[in-house]
């Protein structure tokens, strides 16, 4: 028993902890405002993502296999909605032109980024196959699991802002905010899409 939640607590500190929208998202606002402006949005992400982990147990998973074109106006709206953030980073020059990050980018977005974030799905089509399958040893209520990703995944989200605002205290920073900005963004771009044709 103990295994099965050390297996599970290891992947959803590697879903979270690697890069993706959100933890990009994350870190831009850390060195736009600081970690605490990066709060409203960590938490609406990490609940968002907790809230498709449990959903997916309920059908929404089957659903896109039944319906593919769900999936497909699910995957392309988020992907499009992706890029427009990152082309709002891209514009970014600097840290005054996103002088109310946390307003731009907060609770809302952050639960919205998460329900058509390509990498959040395939998360959720993971631990439905892994660790909830019939035949998966000790198997646990997907809320539970939910619960867990929750509190594993703030954490995570947050450190991303912690980086971003560290970087904010180098010297030479201001220097390379707007090359930041834009590499930031081409890498948000890229690895949304990236998911996208993964999911194909």
């Amino acid at each position: 028993m103990l295994s099965y939640y050390f297996n599970f607590l290891v992947f959803a500190f590697v879903a979270s902890i690697t890069p993706g929208p959100s933890n990009l998202i994350s870190l831009m606002i850390g060195s736009k405002r600081g970690v605490f402006a990066a709060i409203p949005f960590v938490i609406g992400s990490s609940f968002s993502a907790a809230l498709v982990l449990w959903l997916s147990g309920y059908g929404l998973v089957s659903l896109f296999t039944t319906f593919p074109l769900a999936q497909t106006i699910m995957t392309w709206t988020g992907a499009l909605w992706i890029s427009w953030l990152a082309w709002k980073l891209f514009q970014s020059t600097t840290q005054h032109t996103l002088s109310e990050p946390q307003k731009i980018v907060g609770w809302i977005e952050g639960v919205t980024l998460q329900l058509v974030n390509p990498k959040t799905w395939i998360m959720a089509i993971t631990v439905n196959a892994i660790f909830t399958a019939p035949d998966a040893q000790n198997s646990t209520p997907l809320f539970y699991l939910a619960v867990i990703f929750f509190f594993v995944s703030t954490p995570c989200l947050l450190s991303w802002s912690w980086l971003g605002q560290a970087a904010k205290l180098i010297k030479s920073f201001a220097r390379w905010e707007r090359l930041t900005n834009r590499s930031l963004a081409a890498l948000l771009v890229i690895t949304v899409w990236f998911s996208v044709f993964m999911m194909q």
